[in-house]
């Protein structure tokens, strides 16, 4: 830097500053001071001239510098301002400063070195957050997929024991089992489903669908256990809302169920009342009030901000006396945020509590949706012939499956890993394959990959439907990715399951 002023040189020198002039954020600060002293040193040349000039000139000359001296110190004690402001907690001493444009570069250099270090500690603690995250997805994974499968068998060989005809003290017996391991799932699904918003997996989908089916339907689900309480359930439906709108059906039908559900489950006497109303209709959105209100226990003032946090009831009481994660509402909240919504709640203790949110739709192009899928009966052998592989490591499921192709006249094999999978539908002529996820050998991924590799058009368009206790998102997604046509996850809806194969097969009428 040789064209620093030589008296800035020697003071860098005398100082022991010399190790700063190579840091190239710091070399426009030393020009700056060395044109400082230069202009200090045209300011005296300038003054020794005014001796020889006239009384009027010398007294121009001696305001402007004057002046600058002054900006000069003003700019000064401003950047200490700034300085103080920045950071108190500096090893340069500013106030007591005898040089001080050299302390500032000291100041500058030390908090450079600071946000270098903060910079790469950031890094690093991105990087542990984001295999923490990592690792509690995998485990999240794991474990779903471990608690669901004794779950699946439990609650299929329930329904399967509840179609052979049990005695009424056998049925009833059943139904108990079975209201017992879905509640169970239920308590899994919302654990799960928060670990997911909590990192930020949810995703919304945007299909077609018929919003007035989906009140209404979540109205028939809950009304058996209204009956049961013997109070009422009322649905007023504004018939102005549009058949079909374009929306995420799962999570507007996940969030209804929660507050319908809970409005059953703290409602005593009285009734609950769905109303679902048109709000406006603008360009291509359809905006939606939706309404729960019970005569239930009610709510204290002080607790209606808490009964939406994780994990929390309105009273301990109250989670012995009904149950629950007290995830429910605080997935309804966090989902209707996602959504763009939000959710109010007016309450008051015995005598209820209302809940309410506006949800934004868009309106849909199409006119008609096919409904018979959702219509057929189980009683009709309209499967009977369908050839069927069942790609399942686990015994039980495995027999579990099994059962209910039998009992649907389907003729089904049964491979154990995904070698003995691929070589099975090589060397048979399957109409369907029920193909899960984790499995020795070679998972239901890879499977789904080499099925696809083969070379007969038939393997391209065999339908492998992926089956799995895992309730990962990514899950779904990778299934697709690796060529798989449907999903279905464990444990499955009889229902469910034959209306896929039904579909898929070709057999709907």
């Amino acid at each position: 830097m040789t064209e620093l002023h030589n008296l800035l040189v020697k003071q860098i020198h005398k100082l022991e500053l010399d190790k700063y002039m190579a840091d190239d954020e710091l070399k426009p600060l030393f020009l700056a001071i060395s044109n400082s002293y230069k202009t200090y040193e045209k300011a005296n040349q300038i003054t020794e001239h005014a001796f020889s000039i006239s009384e009027k000139e010398y007294q121009e000359i001696n305001n402007y510098l004057y002046q600058e001296i002054e900006i000069k110190q003003q700019s000064i004690t401003e950047i200490k301002k700034a300085i103080k402001l920045l950071s108190s907690d500096s090893t340069v001493d500013l106030d007591n400063s005898t040089n001080d444009l050299i302390d500032i570069i000291k100041f500058l250099y030390e908090q450079i070195n600071k946000a270098k270090k903060l910079e790469n500690q950031l890094i690093n603690s991105k990087e542990i957050a984001e295999k923490a995250v990592a690792v509690k997805a995998q485990f999240l994974s794991t474990m779903s997929h471990e608690i669901r499968t004794p779950i699946n068998a439990v609650i299929g060989f329930t329904n399967l024991l509840q179609q052979m005809a049990p005695k009424p003290e056998q049925l009833e017996y059943l139904e108990l089992l079975q209201f017992s391991a879905e509640n169970l799932l239920v308590l899994i699904n919302d654990i799960l489903d928060f670990s997911k918003i909590e990192a930020g997996k949810i995703d919304f989908e945007e299909v077609d669908f018929l919003l007035k089916d989906l009140i209404n339907n979540i109205k028939l689900a809950n009304l058996p256990k209204a009956v049961e309480k013997n109070i009422q359930l009322k649905l007023y439906l504004d018939q102005d809302i549009p058949d079909i709108v374009v929306g995420d059906q799962v999570r507007i039908g996940q969030v209804l169920t929660n507050l319908v559900s809970n409005a059953v489950k703290f409602t005593q006497y009285g009734k609950v009342t769905i109303t679902v109303s048109l709000n406006s209709i603008k360009n291509e959105y359809v905006f939606v009030d939706f309404e729960v209100s019970d005569t239930g226990i009610g709510i204290a003032p002080e607790n209606l901000n808490q009964i939406f946090e994780s994990f929390t009831q309105a009273s301990v009481d109250t989670t012995r006396k009904f149950g629950g994660t007290g995830l429910g509402l605080s997935i309804t909240k966090k989902l209707l945020e996602l959504m763009g919504s939000e959710i109010r709640v007016i309450s008051e203790i015995g005598k209820g509590s209302t809940f309410n949110f506006t949800l934004k739709v868009k309106k849909s192009a199409t006119k008609y949706i096919n409904k018979q899928i959702n219509q057929l009966n189980l009683d009709d052998k309209i499967l009977e012939g369908v050839k069927v592989l069942i790609a399942e490591d686990n015994f039980i499921n495995a027999i579990l499956a099994k059962q209910f192709m039998k009992l649907w006249k389907i003729e089904c094999d049964v491979a154990e890993n995904g070698k003995e999978a691929l070589k099975m539908i090589i060397n048979n002529n399957y109409d369907l394959v029920l193909m899960d996820l984790q499995m020795p050998e070679m998972d239901g991924y890879q499977t789904t990959m080499e099925v696809r590799k083969l070379n007969s058009g038939n393997y391209k368009n065999l339908p492998i439907i992926a089956v799995t206790a895992s309730a990962m998102l990514d899950i779904k997604d990778k299934a697709f990715l690796a060529g798989m046509n449907d999903y279905i996850s464990k444990p499955f809806n009889p229902n469910e399951l034959y209306k896929k194969i039904a579909q898929y097969c070709k057999k709907l009428s």
